[in-house]
């Protein structure tokens, strides 16, 4: 399959599956069986896609395990805006989590992490919204679930409980506290739990509050219709709803400036060029949010 990636990959690399210098490779294929309408006890196949996977052995991690990391990732043409790209990657992350189990696991090791090798801007926005799928799926369970979500720490021996309480019960949208950034404690356990990278974890948690924030407002636009009449509260709504998303934005700035500390200290123009910097990238990963999250300006 590796000459599919030259005419459908951009700067695409051969991969040598055999080769086992930089660690050990996989390939993850995605299959259409063709139904033949019973004429035959045989099913014809065509390939659908296909995801090559590079699996490192990361002895200082705490615990030590495997990093999977995407080099390739191709859906042909023909099966382009079906889903494909997202049951693949449900699935990348499925073998993840099963994978101490299997007859390949090396003795004691597990796959702490999925990553992703240089990933084109699609292929960014499908790793986000599958990320996101994953992180609510868990913060929608019932509470049981959710603290008996057994997960490895990164920077904990022992398995611990997944306590997402400081996202669900201890603040609410309107608390200046619920958009705090989240610590890294947390942000490692949320990354142990799905398998993914410290900076997925922070962006997982921002598309939630955002979505919660949209919630927010419009049961509040809701309830301000039902009682239409009395126009006392309208300012006070109006002002509060600009102040939870004025909290938001300067939550997601923050973020921003934390992960691009490089580019903002290679701003020639001095502190008005970082704001402005700061802004037009938040207006990308808003825009970015919204669009994964089905959400209108």
């Amino acid at each position: 399959v590796q000459p599919l990636a030259r005419w459908y990959i951009e700067t695409a690399d051969d991969v040598d599956v055999t080769d086992d210098g930089r660690g050990s490779w996989k390939v993850l294929y995605l299959f259409r069986y063709h139904d033949d309408g019973g004429a035959s006890s045989s099913s014809t196949v065509s390939l659908a896609g296909y995801i090559t996977l590079l699996h490192v052995h990361s002895p200082f991690r705490k615990p030590p395990g495997i990093i999977v990391r995407v080099c390739q990732a191709l859906i042909l043409p023909p099966y382009h805006r079906a889903g494909h790209g997202s049951t693949m990657l449900h699935s990348l992350h499925a073998y993840a989590e099963t994978y101490a189990t299997t007859a390949a696991a090396l003795p004691g090791m597990d796959i702490l992490e999925v990553n992703v090798e240089d990933p084109a801007p699609a292929f960014v926005a499908l790793r986000d919204f599958v990320d996101y799928q994953r992180f609510s799926s868990i913060c929608s369970s019932t509470p049981s679930k959710i603290n008996d979500a057994a997960v490895m720490s990164d920077n904990n021996n022992n398995s611990g409980k997944l306590n997402l309480n400081y996202l669900l019960k201890e603040y609410k949208v309107t608390n200046k506290e619920y958009f705090l950034l989240v610590s890294e404690e947390r942000l490692s356990s949320v990354a142990g739990a799905l398998k993914i990278t410290k900076r997925q974890a922070q962006i997982v948690h921002e598309m939630y509050k955002l979505a919660q924030v949209e919630q927010w407002k419009e049961q509040t636009l809701l309830s301000k219709d039902t009682a239409k009449n009395n126009n006392s509260n309208k300012e006070e709504e109006e002002e509060l709803i600009r102040q939870v998303e004025t909290n938001y934005r300067l939550m997601v700035k923050k973020s921003l400036r934390s992960f691009r500390m490089e580019e903002l200290g290679a701003c020639e123009g001095g502190k008005e060029e970082q704001k402005a910097l700061l802004g037009r990238w938040f207006e990308e990963t808003s825009s970015h949010y919204r669009r994964l999250l089905g959400l209108k300006r």
